[in-house]
């Protein structure tokens, strides 16, 4: 028992000290058009991989507050950003068209934090957010791994999907949300890479929610992105 209360108390030291050292700042970006994007930068203090997660279009970055901590806390640097109108962020709901731009700009910004390693690179979003991580991906070849929830990805992604064997995705939805449990299994069943795969829940829950209901997921991400991406599954 004492033995056991020694190894408990060394790995809750452990992730303390580890959580300690998690940088975590609102920043500012600037969009082609001038607008102010409001964004949350999450560092782990050292070099690592780096991550942009999109919101869905209920929520705003804060939807992503606990899976950022968890991924910074794995060593992942982290960039959460409401789109424009949404949130913190100037500019025009409306203006969907402007977002891949404005996604564009925000992954600009976490390329050029010095502890982003360029070539450990991932995208993920929720809802409206699969759509505009997974065509992130699609213009930036560099993303190694795509983390989607509850959504739906465009033909000409999934082309790409499937031509780059190269880039495993990871989905999830709940079997309820019949859309975005579809959109999901065809962009995972898009793609040729041998670790990609599909997460269907029961439930009606959609995107960031379903973890709640599904406490293993979010864990599930994080040890999944760490392999593909972080070359490791260890803490």
């Amino acid at each position: 028992m004492k033995r056991f209360a020694s190894v408990l108390a060394v790995s809750l030291i452990a992730t303390i000290s580890l959580s300690a050292q998690v940088q975590k700042k609102d920043v500012d970006i600037k969009a082609a058009d001038g607008v102010t994007l409001k964004g949350t930068y999450y560092s782990p203090g050292h070099s690592g991989p780096a991550m942009i997660l999109l919101h869905q279009c209920n929520m705003d970055r804060h939807a992503w507050d606990g899976l950022a901590q968890d991924l910074a806390n794995a060593g992942f640097n982290v960039l959460t950003v409401d789109f424009r109108g949404f949130g913190q962020s100037g500019g025009d709901k409306a203006q969907r068209d402007k977002w891949p731009g404005d996604v564009d700009a925000a992954y600009a910004y976490l390329l050029s934090q010095k502890d982003v390693d360029k070539s450990r690179l991932a995208a993920g979003g929720a809802s409206c957010g699969v759509t505009q991580s997974s065509d992130l991906a699609a213009r930036h070849h560099e993303i190694k791994a795509l983390m989607l929830l509850s959504g739906n990805t465009t033909d000409a992604t999934r082309a790409y999907i499937t031509a780059t064997t190269s880039l495993p995705v990871f989905g999830a939805a709940s079997e309820g949300d019949t859309g975005a449990a579809k959109g999901i299994k065809e962009a995972v069943s898009a793609s040729n890479n041998p670790k990609s795969t599909v997460k269907i829940y029961s439930g009606t829950e959609h995107g960031v929610p379903m973890f709640a209901k599904n406490p293993e997921l979010e864990p599930m991400i994080v040890t999944w992105l760490k392999t593909q991406v972080a070359g490791k599954t260890g803490s």
